[in-house]
């Protein structure tokens, strides 16, 4: 029931931040931690190069070939200039020192053409703020933040914000999708919506 629970989740998840963008391209994960996204996203992508600052055990399963795992830094990658026609890149800009190196270090390694998706929690959601900013320590960013800071590098950037959350419950989940429709479909309540998400069309 939970692995059931949350494939439905991950579905609506990529559907949410238009995952299927990247299909058919050579793709770079950047904080692609345990490897799980990367392993989909390797399902419909033609290569995947993931990589985090840390080695993670999972990766050991996730691996084929379509998919590679690396360990690198956001703010300083070793890829050559144009290596990649996507991007994907969820929940690092607020881990790092400096995010506007990310964003540069992504133009660099993007050729012409390329589509590059960009999500971020979002620092004022109510749930996110108490769980993650305030009990775990997250600075994540706020809507306005996270808009300035990527169209100081793609000004062309599109964005989007939904709600998202898992729990390994049936009940509490079926909960939790009644919250996100109330959060999606209140005009009011946009700028508290759990995710940003930038995509960029190169």
């Amino acid at each position: 029931m939970q692995n059931e629970l949350r494939e439905k989740y991950k579905e609506g998840l990529y559907k949410k931040i238009h995952f299927n963008l990247l299909r058919n391209r050579e793709v770079l994960d950047i904080g692609c931690g345990d490897g799980e996204d990367a392993f989909n996203l390797s399902k419909i992508a033609k290569k995947v190069i993931a990589f985090d600052i840390k080695k993670f055990q999972e990766w050991r399963k996730y691996k084929n070939s379509k998919l590679s795992f690396k360990v690198a830094d956001a703010q300083n990658m070793f890829f050559k200039n144009k290596m990649f026609d996507g991007i994907l890149l969820k929940d690092v800009l607020h881990h790092v020192e400096k995010p506007e190196k990310v964003l540069k270090e992504i133009d660099r390694v993007t050729i012409k053409g390329s589509v590059i998706i960009l999500i971020e929690a979002n620092r004022y959601n109510p749930l996110f703020y108490i769980h993650m900013t305030k009990i775990l320590g997250h600075e994540h960013l706020t809507q306005k933040k996270f808009k300035e800071l990527i169209r100081e590098r793609f000004v062309n950037a599109a964005f989007y914000h939904f709600e998202s959350h898992f729990y390994p419950n049936k009940l509490i989940q079926g909960f939790l999708k009644l919250f996100q429709l109330f959060m999606e479909k209140t005009p009011l309540l946009n700028s508290f919506l759990s995710y940003n998400v930038a995509v960029i069309k190169k």
